[in-house]
């Protein structure tokens, strides 16, 4: 019976006890502690599924659109910028002043303007004169003014030996407006029509005046040039031009 309580008491007494606290292991004991603990095992690594290459669409190349240049408002005919020593418009690229007979080297200047009188006055002539050729030609070739008109051959050359009469007064008409314009102007002047001091038209500023006689000046070459093919064609082959130019 004593003990029985004996060990009741004890049991009692070990309960209000502290817990043991176990001794710290050396490394040594650590070490062992784990190398006799089995090593875990790493969890596996799923491989990534893999990653489809997305192929970009492709890039459109955007033409930009064509930058227009500014307009200077000049035309296709411009001045030299480096004139002749003469101050004579014409002076264009390709050929320059084009003086290939040498008279402006061996002319004095008054000389030179006259040159350039005559050559305005040329070039107007061709022009009325290269309309003179193919117009006939066309109401001949209509019948316009019976059938011996230009007959036989049809040509503009033709009316020398159809109508030499008024050939004839034609040239003498032209020759008297000739001499009277040559009596009422002055050397220097003579190429002046007097359309602006009549009022016909609206008085440009000095720029424009002189583009106008430039582009003069190139059309009355153009139609020398032109009127007289006219004249070297007709006298080769005795066929009218608007034939020549439709075949």
């Amino acid at each position: 019976m004593k003990l029985a309580v004996l060990s009741t008491l004890v049991a009692g007494a070990a309960a209000f006890a502290p817990a043991p606290v176990d001794r710290a292991s050396t490394s040594l004991l650590a070490t062992r502690a784990v190398s006799k603990a089995p090593p875990a095992k790493a969890a596996p690594v799923k491989k990534a599924a893999p990653v489809k290459a997305v192929k970009a669409a492709p890039v459109k190349a955007v033409k930009a659109a064509p930058v227009k240049a500014a307009s200077t408002g000049k035309k296709n005919i411009a001045f030299n910028p480096t004139p002749n020593p003469y101050g004579l418009i014409g002076d264009l690229p390709p050929v320059g002043f084009f003086d290939p007979a040498g008279f402006a080297a061996k002319a004095s200047p008054e000389e030179l303007q006259r040159y350039r009188e005559v050559e305005i006055m040329h070039g107007r002539f061709a022009q009325l004169a290269v309309l003179g050729m193919l117009l006939p030609e066309k109401y001949a070739a209509d019948g316009s003014f019976g059938d011996d008109f230009l007959a036989p051959t049809g040509t503009a050359l033709e009316v020398f030996n159809t109508d030499p009469v008024w050939t004839g007064l034609t040239f003498g008409v032209i020759a008297v407006l000739e001499t009277v314009r040559l009596l009422e102007t002055e050397p220097g002047t003579r190429a002046n029509a007097k359309i602006l001091e009549t009022g016909l038209y609206t008085t440009p500023p000095p720029e424009k005046l002189a583009e106008y006689k430039l582009k003069e000046l190139q059309n009355g070459r153009l139609a020398m040039l032109a009127f007289a093919g006219e004249v070297a064609q007709e006298l080769v082959n005795s066929t009218p031009l608007l034939e020549n130019l439709s075949s």
